[in-house]
């Protein structure tokens, strides 16, 4: 499981000696995922043990499905916030004209 959080860098400074920052993301923990998978009884698995069993992958298809589409929800937001943001400034340039 990755964790992000959100990062403020200085990209660089301008002529007049201010700083020129920028957002991004970084990574802020992984962490290993400790549950087990279940256990099958399959003896004509090829990964199957003497006793005829087989560990299954520990993947929850509901919980990555509901991850994936948290991350699309998210995706999407950001992406109209950006597009408000620009809506905006052009917004304000025309008032000036």
């Amino acid at each position: 499981m990755v964790s992000f959080e959100s990062k403020l860098m200085e990209v660089g400074v301008k002529e007049d000696g201010s700083k020129i920052m920028t957002i991004g993301v970084q990574v802020k923990s992984i962490e290993s995922d400790k549950t087990v998978g279940a256990l099958v009884y399959n003896p004509t698995h090829p990964d199957a043990d003497e006793k005829g069993y087989v560990r299954l992958p520990n993947v929850n298809l509901t919980h990555e499905m509901v991850d994936m589409i948290a991350a699309s929800r998210s995706y999407e937001a950001n992406l109209q916030v950006v597009r408000t943001a620009k809506q905006m400034a052009q917004q304000a340039l025309r008032i000036g004209k």
